[in-house]
């Protein structure tokens, strides 16, 4: 067993997918939200769960098209589609593959999650056919019933990959021994606590490591012992930290270097930026609500208008339309904060993550 660079540990070599992952090179295209089972530890969030959304990284997709809008903007060379159940809407599926393979070539390396409820061996060829490269089936460990389905034969790599359950070591043990000579590769998840609506982890007994961690007590224990157990087996263990701190931020990181306007400042996977709103829509309590129900067309009018009055004031001015404000730099916001209060704008200074949705990490109103 070896400890990874990235926080997390493996048997032998991990797969090409994970390697892609782990330098946020990978896409992740979210199919769908519908899927044939209720695990009680399912992270997905509330808006996405069992509901027939499509989402490329953080940004809703209502084109499909729209998702190499998104592998663009953060340089991706790989995808991870995931779900819900991707199968359950198959064509959809197959249909991505094949946009991404036009798009960027058969080297843009392609993986996918899927329950063992729809797959079968015609699937699995036009997966294949599609251009898939990596096929990673997700099995119930208390329910062996369709276990033989990892069996069906691949001309890609095959994996098995499931979440670490601390109270599910014998289940989780017999599994493994029954995949060991079908798969070409073994990939174990923290479990991780998620605050959702249809999770109910602490109400069962399972409670984060620690103040700071999403990982479930005991599942890295039991990761590791398995780990122990099978060192003739490819197996990657990652971790939450893996997760959270390396994977998702060197993916967003790499979108902020591409989507940061010349005047805004780059740190790390954040950019620092003047923020100037409108009275009614500033980002105090309530910020999100109104902002969703807010007459967009309405409000980009005046933001038209309110551009026009401080250009003679600030040189660097861009509206945006997600988050229905005006950007500018950060010098210029605070130099001319007075001038644009009198102008009856409100002016911020905020810190984001670059995602699509401009996750809010600070912001200061000046």
């Amino acid at each position: 067993m070896e400890k990874t660079k990235y926080f997390s540990y493996k048997n032998k070599d991990i797969p090409r997918g994970c390697k892609l992952c782990v330098k946020g090179r990978k896409l992740v295209v979210f199919i769908t939200g519908v899927c044939s089972n209720n695990c009680f530890y399912c992270p997905i969030s509330d808006e996405k769960y069992q509901k027939d959304v499509i989402y490329a990284n953080e940004m809703p997709i209502k084109d499909l098209k729209d998702i190499i809008t998104e592998a663009k903007l953060c340089s991706a060379t790989g995808a991870g589609i995931t779900g819900g159940d991707p199968l359950t809407k198959f064509e959809r599926t197959i249909e991505v593959i094949k946009l991404l393979k036009k798009e960027f070539g058969k080297k843009f390396h392609i993986h996918l999650y899927t329950p063992l409820n729809h797959i079968n061996k015609e699937k699995i060829k036009e997966l294949e056919k599609a251009g898939l490269d990596e096929i990673r089936f997700h099995p119930n460990v208390d329910d062996d019933s369709l276990w033989k389905k990892v069996e069906l034969k691949t001309k890609i790599p095959k994996c098995v990959e499931i979440p670490v359950i601390p109270t599910k070591k014998e289940q989780t043990i017999k599994l493994v021994k029954y995949i060991k000579n079908h798969i070409d590769f073994l990939n174990l998840n923290e479990l991780e606590y998620s605050d959702t609506k249809h999770t109910n982890l602490a109400e069962l007994g399972f409670h984060p490591k620690s103040e700071s961690s999403y990982g479930i007590e005991g599942s890295e224990e039991l990761a590791l012992e398995i780990l122990e157990l099978f060192t003739g087996m490819n197996i990657h263990y990652c971790t939450t930290k893996l997760k959270d701190s390396v994977q998702l931020m060197n993916r967003i990181e790499l979108r902020a270097k591409n989507i940061r306007k010349p005047y805004e400042i780059l740190r790390g996977p954040a950019i620092v930026r003047g923020a100037i709103y409108l009275k009614e829509l500033t980002p105090d309590f309530g910020f999100q609500k109104r902002l969703k129900n807010a007459n967009k067309k309405d409000i980009l009018k005046k933001l038209e208008k309110a551009k026009t009055e401080l250009s003679k004031h600030l040189r660097n001015l861009d509206i945006d339309d997600n988050k229905l404000r005006i950007v500018t730099s950060k010098q210029e916001a605070k130099q001319k904060a007075k001038a644009i209060k009198k102008l009856g704008y409100v002016p911020y200074i905020t810190q984001e993550l670059a995602t699509y949705d401009q996750f809010e990490l600070e912001s200061e109103e000046l």
